[in-house]
């Protein structure tokens, strides 16, 4: 039986919580759906994000594929969204939104463990969403979305279920990224090599 401390720490560092249960999965992509019917959570979510006509993004940890259309929406047919996850789920369930709303743009990728087959330099923008607490290893999760994206492209990690301080320490304890400007709801980041953006 976990002690109160060692339940914290798995809380804190996401131990245990990277590879969920289809049982979990299916109840955590209909409490989401409920919070997108009612309050259009997803919607409000992704209007944040700073993603435009043409580009290529990646939703880097994608589950319930709840900002799939949005996205395929933003970036245009001249753009491209890469939808990336461990889950086998959140795969199919990328797939179905692609042949529901007939979305071209939108490719869905299995990851394995802390990589996927996409190849490097490919994203303009990479945008990892109430995912970042369930990381064991955020180093290594940042290291692959650093291989990802363009070296003048950005990367937006919302702090998820954690507070900020941990988020920052976590990207910044990996030595890739630069935190180019935040707000409540996320950080946006580039990689060391590129001069980072202004704030916003």
């Amino acid at each position: 039986m976990e002690t109160t401390h060692t339940t914290h720490l798995n809380r804190v560092t996401g131990h245990g919580r990277e590879n969920i249960p289809n049982l979990f999965f299916k109840l955590m992509s209909f409490t989401m759906k409920l919070r997108d019917v009612f309050a259009r959570q997803s919607e409000r979510n992704f209007s944040r994000l700073p993603i435009k006509k043409g580009q290529i993004a990646v939703d880097y940890g994608c589950g319930p594929a709840r900002y799939i259309k949005n996205a395929s929406e933003k970036v245009g047919p001249g753009g491209k969204v890469f939808a990336v996850d461990i889950h086998p789920i959140a795969i199919s369930n990328v797939n179905r939104k692609i042949e529901k709303y007939q979305l071209s743009n939108v490719e869905a990728i299995q990851a394995n463990a802390y990589s996927c087959a996409l190849p490097n330099r490919i994203a303009d923008v990479v945008y990892a969403l109430d995912m970042f607490h369930m990381i064991e290893q955020p180093t290594e999760l940042i290291r692959e979305l650093a291989r990802i994206v363009l070296f003048n492209g950005i990367i937006v990690i919302e702090d998820g279920h954690q507070p900020r301080e941990l988020t920052l320490k976590k990207i910044k304890e990996s030595g890739l990224l630069c935190i180019c400007s935040e707000n409540k709801h996320h950080v946006v980041c580039q990689l060391k090599e590129t001069k980072c953006l202004p704030p916003a």
